[in-house]
């Protein structure tokens, strides 16, 4: 009876907290700038869940979606209005996922613009499970921003 119990009790103890950690796993965190008491703009997360029986690149879309059609204006901070994800690819053997955005991600002016909506993207990107490399395309181009910048094969890990 004493080794039926120690036997439950070891099961418990192994089974629970791999159970909590594979929840933890249902979650993605999605970056976002947001601006404190003080006026000072930094990255922000919080957490959304995108299941992981889903591909790489339906997480992924689930969370570029989120980070372009947020109605939270707090969160909009440095993303253009109306852009719209139009295609998600992941390439498994080389870890790299490609974005593919519509024109309106260049409807915005100002190098300060450019770098948060750069780092924006690159924490989400860097945030995914698997990922590696990151390139973002505009209507199914490879394609310099307004001010110079071109996210193409990014290294995020």
């Amino acid at each position: 009876m004493r080794i039926v119990i120690a036997f439950l009790l070891l099961l418990l103890i192994f089974i629970f907290p791999q159970t909590v950690f594979a929840d933890d796993l249902d979650y993605l965190e999605v970056f976002h700038h947001a601006e404190d008491a003080d006026g000072d703009i930094s990255l922000a997360s919080y957490k959304i869940r995108t299941p992981t029986w889903l591909t790489t690149e339906n997480r992924a879309l689930v969370v570029f979606t989120e980070v372009f059609n947020n109605i939270d204006p707090d969160k909009m901070i440095f993303a253009p209005r109306d852009v719209v994800v139009l295609d998600v690819f992941f390439f498994s053997e080389y870890s790299h996922l490609v974005i593919n955005l519509s024109a309106e991600i260049m409807m915005y002016g100002g190098t300060y613009f450019e770098y948060r909506l750069v780092e924006k993207l690159l924490a989400n990107a860097a945030a995914m499970p698997d990922v590696a490399h990151f390139t973002v395309w505009v209507d199914g181009q490879p394609t310099y921003l307004p001010e110079g910048t071109r996210i193409n094969a990014v290294n995020v890990v």
